[in-house]
């Protein structure tokens, strides 16, 4: 890697969620009192699925909804770009979350081993991988206080990413329309409720009450 930097890049990889609510690291507060925030209500989590090169040279941040392997394809597909962009081979150092070992994940890291290395980190490592540092800094600068909209968290959160660094940084905002409307699950076009008329498969057992015994 260092003997042929114009062909390789170290790509450390890792995901965090982002919550509504503030995130909390050091507050003042009198002897005694319980110390208090706001809070959005509902709290609602954001995923983000990043990586930071090792010598600085460029990040590749993707904002979504879930932590799936549907997101680390999608996370995947931003390296792709990154690759084409720059023509260079990558190392991808990831470690052994259940996004990454699935079946799906396997199979589209096995398409790219042409031009993508993959090495797993030990169970229980976070200290070998520096992009654990960052979500902290992340969290610590840019998410101690309450956004007033989720579009206006999701706008506060890409900024934050931009402001880790690097020469070459791909910040991809593929937070879903239904996310920033408020909703927790992707809609799937049914009126929500019992359809009409509907049976289900099996008829249900009515439980008869136990009473006491006449005597």
């Amino acid at each position: 890697m260092r003997l042929a930097p114009e062909r390789y890049e170290l790509h450390y990889q890792d995901e965090t969620h982002l919550d509504t609510n503030p995130h909390l690291s050091r507050v003042w507060h009198r002897v005694g009192e319980q110390p208090t925030v706001p809070a959005a209500g509902t709290n609602r989590r954001l995923t983000v699925f990043g990586s930071v090169e090792a010598f600085g040279r460029g990040r590749v941040e993707v904002l979504q909804a879930r932590q799936d392997s549907a997101g680390f394809a999608r996370y995947l597909a931003a390296l792709d770009a990154r690759h084409d962009a720059t023509g260079k081979d990558l190392i991808l150092v990831i470690d052994n979350g259940t996004a990454h070992t699935s079946k799906v994940s396997r199979a589209a890291l096995a398409a790219r081993a042409d031009w993508l290395e993959v090495i797993p980190l030990a169970r229980y490592s976070p200290h070998l991988n520096p992009k654990e540092g960052e979500w902290r800094v992340l969290k610590r600068d840019h998410r101690g206080h309450l956004a007033g909209s989720l579009r206006e968290f999701v706008d506060e959160v890409v900024a934050g990413v931009q402001a880790l660094g690097g020469e070459q940084c791909a910040v991809i905002d593929e937070v879903p329309q239904w996310w920033i409307d408020g909703l927790r699950k992707e809609p799937i076009g049914r009126r929500p409720g019992r359809p009409k008329g509907a049976k289900d498969r099996q008829p249900r057992q009515r439980r008869s009450t136990n009473l006491p015994a006449s005597t």
